[in-house]
């Protein structure tokens, strides 16, 4: 799983958009006037039509839309406007017109929005057509279970192992999806780093590549080898062709030998597929920018039938229709395209990556598949004591568990790990000997590999519909339910498996009519005031040609022991094993019990890695945890993302462990970067029992009949989450899981608990989501929560009813305080974001909030009427602490009228001028109250303007076809989000073998705000403006400010506030580049003043 940027502030999608074009409310300002004083514009609809731009309905969607635009243009006074551009995908069209008929067009009621914005066209896709063929697997014997190597080097074993987990193929004649369907005439898009196409496992056996295009946007050429192999392990899952045989023996390290001739081929799920390979990744740093050029390029150029997205990233909010990939994958998925990405790499604790939580891609977490893991002596397997291992658990790295807007992952597939073709002349292509040596293979893994796995088999499905369906394609939503609605549950909660693993040829066969059931969806969710019961229907569908019954059942996990260990660990004298690389890691054993009927282990570990200096670097020592089952079996690992920066935490689990006294293994590495001290083991065993109501519980359907059944749920008793599962059963043996997300309101008090995360760079250890409603004619609106002392960073951000973050602040003490003044009514949202590293000292740490209305002290002296012109006027301004952390506050003067001004470069920002690439751009400070705000450039070449919020929730983007782009935030109503803005400039893809050429840009930044106002000093200062000398006021203290007015001439009459303010830009992370970065300051309170100048 990539981050879809190495540019830490431009690392996630968040782009306004309306359809695939990038907008924002109307009203805003436009693009630059050329020398005749008009300006091209984009103009976008309020009505964006019903029928979807798909191939057989885009003549239809055409003569809607061309009629929409006229009725428009038709109305605008004065002379016609020129270069007239219609819009089909979305309803939109481009004009050069007056800065009078611009005005005119924002206040046209049909016209939802005016600003540059981007086309994207769909063609129709041309039809597919069989490959040359994939060969035949060279395996032909079934190996024995747990087999590493084959028995007859000339029958190598069948690779990866996901092949067989998920039904997609099967080297021993076991029926599987590769009976019915391989792909053929199906083509799919991998958007990914630098790769080679030309690989010998991806070209046929008749000599035609796999690969029918590839295409570079990230500026770096197509013939760059700068790689982490991302790409070739994508297009490996996919649709590696099984011709090439790989010996391991000579990949894994001499200290994990496997005898020689220890032969592999590598198949994907769809060896008939075509690929279109598309990078966006610059090693150099790149943007979103890219990323929206390659979606761009795969629905308008190639046609593709499916997306593979193996990127994304943790942005806040995380569910905005101002999203601009996700609004880019939606108007894809809305053409026809089917859109599968991975949820990341982060861990179970709420790390959903953005892309992800989007309900109309297919969001893929990852299992576990061990096989080749064993091969390499990785993630811990040499422990095992008899040369078993278990698969088809979670995998501990993989993202879930519940995202802000209140969805979970759609299903899982294996990511942990599996064999990928690779190229040796790529820098991510080596092996695991010392020294590493440049390789064709790769141990790839993560749920960069669970998404093209579930990407192929969407292929699978879509050569078996149309087979099966007199050629028509299924949309993106069928092929969906027929991936998660025929997943197989494997007895955990469905957030952390979704609706269950991926079963390839289940789908399959539901897709040609010769299925058992599927159902409608994967998940639903349900939100509502604490205690109150909410309903949700889900449809079944008999996919088969007989009749069949479903059972239907609401479950939740209830413990049913719970142990705690306190380990003593010295790393320096505990015994060792060879770790992947040869490196010794030592290890030390304890043991648990676990009872009889237990339905799922969770284990997890927590130990203080404090920073210490190896050979002249900072490292904090990393541990992680192994178990074993009672007879030595291999079960899991907890796979840390660091090795150098601890989390303190680990966490696994295993569904259905066996009875009896299993085996925890704490491994750190045993050097001087080892770990030594005090390990907190505690394991948990669960059962399953009843929860909530269902609907009929049992139905009996016929060949094609679809019922719907109701799954009524009761929120809990206090605001937070909850995760539930309701388990569908089928006669024929199909058991797959709706997840049921239960969130309630929170009234005034609020709970939680820390655990931690897996220390994966550029991404939060945990994150936690509580809803909340500001009445009407609020003076402040105050979110307090307790941590106990001597935790990590904790952040916290609150969202408006806008999607604006209005607030970003953090603590590492005990207490952590949010307050927005003059809040806008409605629902917003409080989320916890966990930085790591966690304390430590325990694998638990709960918390408490609470939140409240016009909790903010601020007293001031009376202010004379009439103020003389010349001559300063003090009064006095007393603020008292209310909250539950420390504050420095100043004074921010403003006026009531408002004014266009510059926005001022934050301190660490790049220069506002600059040569491209590298991608640059600089960072801006959008102060409060600013209602708009406007990025310009000027460039010399053709490039692309980016502009993202301080969490990125924001993100906008340019009109291509502006020689000078313009991008514009605004809000009619309430304010744009403060704080630090950061932009971007990318270049113009696709690009040939050479790199992108080297562009110039300039760029400047306005700002529609509060008057600034100049007669007004305190003894602040504006943190705002300036650092000043804010006052420190400690958890119940007071302070009193001194503000002075000087007015500067006589006869006016002077109307304004003061901001009583909190200090912008504050650190908020510990973590890497991961966000929220900075806090945005806040504005407690606002106290009006109003004088006559005399």
């Amino acid at each position: 799983m990539r981050l879809s940027s190495r540019n830490a502030r431009l690392a996630l999608a968040a782009v306004t958009v309306g359809g695939l074009l990038a907008t924002s409310p109307a009203g805003s300002s436009l693009a630059a006037t050329d020398d005749t004083g008009q300006q091209p514009v984009i103009v976008v609809l309020s009505d964006q039509l019903a029928a979807a731009a798909t191939p057989q309905d885009t003549g239809s969607r055409r003569q809607q839309a061309d009629d929409a635009q006229n009725a428009v243009l038709g109305r605008l006074a004065g002379a016609a406007p020129r270069n007239v551009e219609h819009y089909t995908l979305g309803n939109a069209f481009a004009a050069t017109v007056t800065g009078a008929q611009a005005a005119a067009l924002s206040r046209d009621p049909a016209v939802a929005t005016v600003v540059p914005d981007r086309k994207v066209a769909v063609a129709k896709p041309a039809a597919g057509k069989p490959s040359g063929g994939a060969a035949e697997p060279k395996a032909a014997n079934l190996q024995p279970p747990n087999a590493l190597c084959p028995t007859d080097p000339a029958k190598p074993l069948l690779e990866p192992q996901a092949l067989a987990t998920v039904h997609a193929a099967s080297a021993d004649g076991t029926p599987s999806a590769a009976d019915i369907a391989t792909g053929a005439g199906v083509k799919v898009a991998v958007i990914g780093d630098q790769m080679d196409p030309h690989a010998p496992d991806f070209i046929r056996p008749d000599g035609s590549p796999v690969f029918v295009d590839y295409q570079d946007f990230s500026g770096t050429g197509t013939q760059t080898t700068t790689a982490e192999g991302e790409a070739f392990g994508d297009a490996s899952m996919i649709a590696a062709q099984g011709t090439v045989v790989h010996d391991l023996s000579k990949f894994v390290n001499a200290k994990h030998p496997l005898p020689a001739g220890c032969t592999i081929v590598l198949r994907g799920v769809a060896p008939d597929a075509s690929l279109v390979g598309l990078n966006w990744d610059n090693p150099d740093g790149t943007s979103d920018s890219s990323i929206l050029q390659a979606i761009d390029y795969a629905v308008t150029v190639d046609h593709v039938d499916v997306i593979n997205e193996s990127l994304g990233g943790n942005v806040y909010p995380d569910n905005l229709a101002r999203s601009a990939v996700r609004a880019f994958n939606d108007q894809a998925v809305r053409a026809g395209v089917t859109v599968v990405t991975a949820t990341g790499d982060s861990g179970g604790t709420s790390t959903i990556s953005n892309l992800a939580a989007d309900p109309q891609v297919i969001a893929v977490g990852a299992s576990t598949n061990f096989q080749a893991s064993m091969q390499a002596g990785a993630t811990g397997t040499p422990l095992s004591t008899n040369g078993k291992w278990l698969d088809n658990g979670i995998a501990p790295f993989s993202s879930s568990g519940i995202s802000q807007a209140g969805r979970t992952i759609d299903l899982v597939a294996p990511g942990n790990d599996d064999w990928a073709a690779c190229a040796p002349a790529f820098s991510g292509c080596t092996d695991f000997n010392t020294p590493p040596k440049p390789t064709d293979l790769l141990l790839f893994g993560g749920t960069s590999e669970s998404a093209p796995i579930t990407a192929g088999t969407a292929a699978l499905v879509i050569q078996a519909y149309r087979n099966s369906h007199h050629g028509r394609t299924p949309t993106p939503a069928v092929v969906k339910e027929l991936l998660t609605g025929t997943a197989h549950d494997l007895g955990m909660p469905s957030d952390e498996q979704g609706a269950g693993l991926l079963d390839a040829r289940t789908a399959v066969d539901a897709a040609r009519g010769q299925g058992q059931f599927t159902l409608s969806t994967s998940q639903v969710t349900f939100e509502g005031a604490p205690g109150t019961s909410h309903t949700a229907l889900v449809r079944v569908t008999n996919t088969g040609k007989t009749p069949t019954t479903v059972s239907a059942a609401g479950r939740t996990f209830r413990t049913q022991s719970d142990q705690t260990q306190t380990i003593p660990f010295d790393a320096r004298a505990l015994p060792t094993y060879a770790s992947t690389t040869g490196a010794a890691s030592a290890y030390k054993k304890v043991t648990f019990d676990v009872p009889p009927g237990a339905q799922r282990l969770a284990a997890s570990i927590a130990w203080k890695g404090d920073a210490k200096t190896v050979n002249g670097a900072s490292v904090t020592p990393v541990a992680v945890l192994v178990l074993l089952t009672p007879d030595g079996t291999f079960a899991t690992s907890s796979q840390p993302q660091s090795a150098t920066v601890s989390a303190n935490f680990a966490g696994v689990d295993v569904p259905s462990p066996v009875a009896g006294r299993w085996t925890a293994v704490i491994v750190s590495p045993a050097s001087a970067a080892g770990y030594t001290g005090d390990v907190q083991l505690r394991t948990t065993t669960e059962q399953t029992a009843p929860y909530g109501r269902v609907t009929p519980s049992t139905l009996t359907l016929a060949p094609g009949q679809t019922v719907p059944v109701a799954i009524t749920m009761p929120t809990p008793a206090s605001g937070g989450d909850a995760d539930y599962d309701v388990a569908f059963s089928g006669s024929g043996g199909q058991r797959t899981v709706v997840g049921a997300v239960v969130r309630s309101v929170v009234r005034d008090t609020f709970a939680g608990t820390i655990t931690g995360g897996n220390g994966r760079s550029n991404a939060p250890s945990q994150t936690l989501t509580y809803d909340f409603d500001v009445p009407v004619g609020k003076k402040d609106v105050d979110v307090s929560t307790q941590f106990p002392a001597g935790g990590g960073v904790v952040a916290g951000l609150l969202v408006d009813p806008h999607g604006e973050v209005a607030d970003i602040n953090s603590t590492k003490g005990a207490g952590l305080q949010l307050t927005v003044a003059d809040p806008i009514p409605g629902r917003w949202r409080y989320v916890i974001v966990v930085q790591g590293p966690v304390s430590g000292t325990a694998t638990t740490t709960p918390f408490t909030g609470r939140i409240q209305f016009d909790q903010v002290s601020v007293a001031a002296d009376p202010l004379p009427l009439r103020l003389p012109a010349g001559k300063p006027t003090t009064v006095a301004v007393t603020v008292h602490n209310t909250g539950v952390e420390p504050i420095s506050v100043g004074i921010d003067p403003r006026t009531t009228a408002q004014q266009t001004l510059p926005m001022a470069l934050t301190p660490d920002s790049g220069p506002a001028e600059f040569d491209v690439p590298p991608i640059a751009g600089p960072n801006y400070l959008v102060p409060p109250e600013t209602s708009k705000i406007t990025f310009a450039a000027t460039m010399s070449t053709p490039m692309q303007l980016l502009a993202q919020s301080p969490a990125a929730g924001f993100e906008l983007v340019s009109d291509p076809h502006a020689a000078n782009p313009t991008v514009v935030v605004q809000e009619p109503t309430g304010f744009v989000g403060p704080g630090e803005w950061g932009t971007a400039v990318q270049p113009f893809g696709p690009f040939g073998a050479a790199p992108a050429p080297v562009g110039h840009a300039k760029l400047t930044a306005t700002m529609v705000t509060a008057g600034f106002d100049a007669a007004v000093t305190s003894s602040t200062g504006d943190p705002v403006r300036e650092p000043g000398s804010p006052v420190a006021i400690p958890v119940g203290g007071t302070a009193t400010i001194t503000v002075t007015f000087t007015p500067p001439s006589s006869g006016s009459v002077v109307s304004g506030h003061l901001n009583i303010v909190t200090v912008p830009l504050s650190k908020t992370t510990t973590a890497g580049n991961a966000l929220p970065q900075l806090g945005t300051g806040e504005v407690l309170a606002r106290v009006p003043y109003h004088y006559v100048v005399s």
